[in-house]
């Protein structure tokens, strides 16, 4: 099914661009949102998937491996074996952010130095706000302070990630 979706321009780009996958057919997120809709939710086929070490067979897995099944420790392996943030994305918005206790986990990646990590964790926070999700005062004040301090500091995707989830927070907080 992948190889039917290659898309060779697509690939050459995001090679230039740095996105240096092993192996990238270039088949964009809707095609491969397709193709994981006629694929059952199967923990160990999403494992196989992400060892496959593909950036499609990744972002496959991503929607295959059932959320409610998913844990932390899972998780922690998965984000530090990504590099680029176009996988960084999908997983974060369709498996971590679904997971129980996800915002935990993002917290905990948000207090790191690892800059892939923070990048994830404020985009499930951002998921988790986009769908309604909400928090207690402790975790947002904890949020605006992590935030703020990611969009001062030197690193540009967690930076990007943390305003969009000041933006999510307080649009969050004018609707009350």
């Amino acid at each position: 099914m992948l190889r039917l979706s290659m898309n060779g321009t697509a690939s050459q780009i995001m090679r230039e661009r740095g996105i240096g996958y092993s192996v990238n057919f270039g088949v964009d997120l809707p095609r491969i949102k397709e193709i994981a809709s006629g694929i059952e939710k199967d923990s160990r086929l999403a494992v196989a998937l992400w060892k496959e070490n593909i950036r499609e067979c990744r972002m496959l897995a991503a929607f295959v491996y059932p959320a409610a099944e998913f844990k932390a420790d899972m998780a922690d392996l998965w984000v530090s074996e990504i590099e680029y943030p176009d996988l960084a994305e999908v997983c974060s918005m369709y498996l971590f952010s679904r997971m129980e206790d996800a915002s935990v986990t993002a917290f905990r990646w948000i207090a790191t130095d690892e800059e892939m990590l923070q990048y994830c964790g404020y985009l499930v926070i951002a998921n988790l706000l986009r769908r309604g999700g909400q928090m207690n005062r402790r975790f947002v004040s904890e949020l605006k302070d992590q935030a703020e301090a990611a969009v001062s500091g030197g690193k540009l995707l967690p930076s990007q990630a943390a305003r969009a989830a000041l933006a999510l927070l307080e649009r969050e907080d004018g609707q009350e």
